[in-house]
């Protein structure tokens, strides 16, 4: 499994690490939601504090090829190249790949420890929005950029209206830093990660907003009505045991029946 992979699948959770006799054992929260950030070159993951990195398409839209250095998760973005760069920027590397256009060479679907995004283009036929979400991808990308901040409930929907159609994480490609209101109904919604291009990740507060969704607690967990009669018919403990009770002393009245 690649470590995107694990990773979404822990959102809100403790991640714990280090198990075995002798051993250091570490703790992580990790977030409700991820920060993301696209950069244009591998050093200009220097000075950004994001989650994840995606090193941007390199000439003719291949992988590239060289480590942003010391940080924990990176991946690379595809529009164009080969398969071997692919290949070569996971050797150094790169945790996933993002295919960002349909001319992406096919290999980046390929089913290995590699994780896999695609990026969902603004018009998408029933049938294509149908393949996509049954294709091999651990994420899907979606266009908020022109969402207006904070949102509004027509906002909300449009971000609503666009996942009914997946079942994917989500990483919502965004300009500004929501407030904390805003985060808790991202969170609501479905969505998985915040994604800055390398313009916007420059200007706003990263590590702001990395340290306002660490104070944000996971969705609580709704019980259904049919849940909650159903739990409503059921005797509680106590009245168990006194069902129970009686059971034993009709149970007592027939074996001393039998042994009259």
């Amino acid at each position: 499994m690649s470590k995107i992979s694990d990773r979404l699948t822990k959102l809100g959770q403790t991640e714990r690490s280090g198990f075995g006799f002798g051993t250091r054992q570490t703790s992580m929260k990790v977030p409700v939601i991820l920060v993301c950030a696209r950069i244009d070159k591998p050093g200009d993951a220097q000075g950004l504090d994001a989650d994840i990195f995606v090193l941007m398409p390199g000439a003719n839209g291949a992988a590239q090829t060289t480590s942003p250095g010391d940080v924990d998760l990176w991946g690379v973005a595809v529009s164009g190249g080969s398969g071997e760069e692919i290949d070569s920027a996971v050797e150094v590397g790169a945790d996933f790949i993002i295919v960002e256009d349909e001319s992406a060479p096919g290999s980046a679907l390929r089913d290995d420890d590699r994780g896999r995004g695609f990026v969902v283009g603004p018009e998408v036929s029933d049938d294509r929005a149908r393949a996509i979400d049954s294709g091999p991808f651990d994420f899907l990308v979606l266009d908020g950029s022109d969402l207006n901040i904070p949102l509004n409930v027509g906002s909300a929907l449009d971000i609503q209206e666009q996942l009914s159609r997946y079942s994917s994480h989500i990483f919502l490609s965004v300009a500004e830093v929501p407030g904390k209101p805003d985060l808790e109904l991202l969170r609501d919604i479905g969505i998985s990660a915040l994604l800055y291009d390398s313009k916007s990740a420059i200007k706003v507060d990263l590590a702001g907003l990395r340290s306002l969704i660490s104070e944000i607690e996971p969705k609580k967990q709704k019980v259904s009505a049919d849940a909650m009669l159903s739990r409503s018919n059921e005797p509680n403990p106590r009245q168990q045991a006194d069902f129970d009770d009686d059971d034993d002393d009709h149970d007592h009245g027939d074996e001393e029946g039998d042994w009259e």
